[in-house]
C-alpha cells in the first residue's frame, strides 16, 4: 500500500507517542523536557491546517508540520517512529511533496537538530536545508544543535 498522509487529530498523537524513535525522544527531552505526546499534541495545535499524520500501509509512522513564526517563515518538524524510512523512496516521494506545498505558504522554513541526530540531519540536507551554524548551547540541556534552513 505505501505511505498515505492525511490532516492529523488528537487520536494520532496518543498512537505514534508509544513508538517514537529514540533520537526523537532524546531530542524533544533535551531541548524542552517535553514527552512524545505533550510535544505532539503542541505541534498540532501550533502547525493548525499544517500538520500532518502520515501512515505507512495503514500503521502512523510520523506526524509533521510547520509552526508559523511570522507571515514569512515557519519552523518545520517531524517527529517519527522507527518504521517512518521503511521505504526511503516513497519517504522522500512524501517528504518533497510536502515540503513543497510549505514552501508555496512560507519563504523560509527552518529549525535546530539535536547534534546526536546526524540521520535528522542528513535527510534535511538531502531535502536541500543548509546547515548554517551549530549553538553550542541549545535548549534545556544546553547541548549542540544545529541550525538548517530552507529558503522559497
Amino acid at each position: 500500500m505505501g505511505y498515505s498522509v492525511r490532516r492529523t487529530i488528537e487520536e494520532d498523537c496518543g498512537k505514534l507517542s508509544t513508538k517514537v524513535r529514540p533520537e526523537d525522544v532524546q531530542e524533544l527531552w533535551s531541548s524542552h523536557r517535553s514527552t512524545p505526546k505533550e510535544s505532539l499534541e503542541l505541534g498540532m495545535k501550533e502547525s493548525g491546517d499544517f500538520c500532518f499524520s502520515l501512515f505507512l500501509n495503514e500503521d502512523i509512522v510520523g506526524i509533521f508540520g510547520v509552526n508559523r513564526v511570522d507571515n514569512k517563515s515557519g519552523v518545520v518538524w517531524l517527529i517519527g517512529s522507527s518504521d517512518i524510512t521503511s521505504s526511503k523512496s516513497g519517504f522522500y516521494k512524501v517528504s518533497k511533496k510536502y515540503l513543497k506545498m510549505f514552501r508555496q505558504e512560507f519563504d523560509f522554513l527552518f529549525n535546530y537538530i539535536d547534534d546526536r541526530n546526524r540521520k535528522t540531519s542528513e535527510w534535511l540536507e538531502k531535502l536541500g536545508f543548509s546547515f548554517i551554524h551549530q549553538e553550542l548551547e541549545f535548549g534545556v540541556d544546553k547541548t549542540p544543535f544545529n541550525l538548517f534552513m530552507i529558503e522559497r
